[in-house]
């Protein structure tokens, strides 16, 4: 993945499945750990990452 992988905007992916999370862990100051319902759990997302894919709405 990386960047150029990077969705535009969270909310307009159309998931070729539906995942749920199961758990959720803080990785230091920086990042999130998702614990999905398929049993994976590779991989942290940091906080830029999130905000990138979901920004706040503009008033």
């Amino acid at each position: 993945m990386g960047r150029q992988s990077d969705p535009e905007n969270l909310l307009h992916l159309i998931p070729t499945r539906h995942y749920a999370v199961e758990n959720l862990e803080i990785v230091g100051n920086y990042a999130l750990q998702f614990y999905w319902n398929d049993g994976h759990h590779a991989g942290i997302y940091t906080w830029e990452y999130l905000y990138r894919l979901c920004p706040p709405e503009e008033d």
